[in-house]
């Protein structure tokens, strides 16, 4: 189970802002990137630390909801066994050459839109 009052504070350390009850958001020159808190459907108690970007080059996204982002993944598929290390991943996929290159060493994986898959691969 995540703290959110933890992950509050880690994300806002890291220039996050909070966004609703769930969400923190950051802006770097080429990501809108998001952390979300999300509760599990199945288990009671249980939760989901998402992190989640939306590329600049494509426009504003038209929404901030973690399931209309271009990438998304969850923490532990960055690697991330704590909120600093999910937090150490979120800095180093700060626009689309860093993205690439995680993926190309295939240190991070997630759902990538066809629409951020073009840019990746300009």
């Amino acid at each position: 189970m995540f703290d959110a009052q933890a992950i509050c504070e880690a994300a806002i350390g890291r220039g996050f802002k909070r966004k609703g009850k769930a969400n923190w958001i950051r802006r770097t020159d080429e990501f809108v990137q998001l952390v979300n808190l999300q509760g599990s459907a199945w288990s009671e108690g249980q939760s989901y630390l998402n992190f989640a970007m939306w590329p600049l080059a494509l426009g504003e996204p038209n929404s901030l909801a973690e399931s209309k982002m271009m990438f998304r993944t969850r923490a532990e598929d960055l690697g991330a066994t704590d909120l600093d290390a999910l937090f150490d991943a979120a800095d180093r996929l700060k626009s689309l050459k860093d993205l690439r290159a995680a993926l190309a060493v295939r240190s991070v994986s997630g759902l990538i839109s066809v629409a951020l898959r073009h840019l990746l691969d300009e």
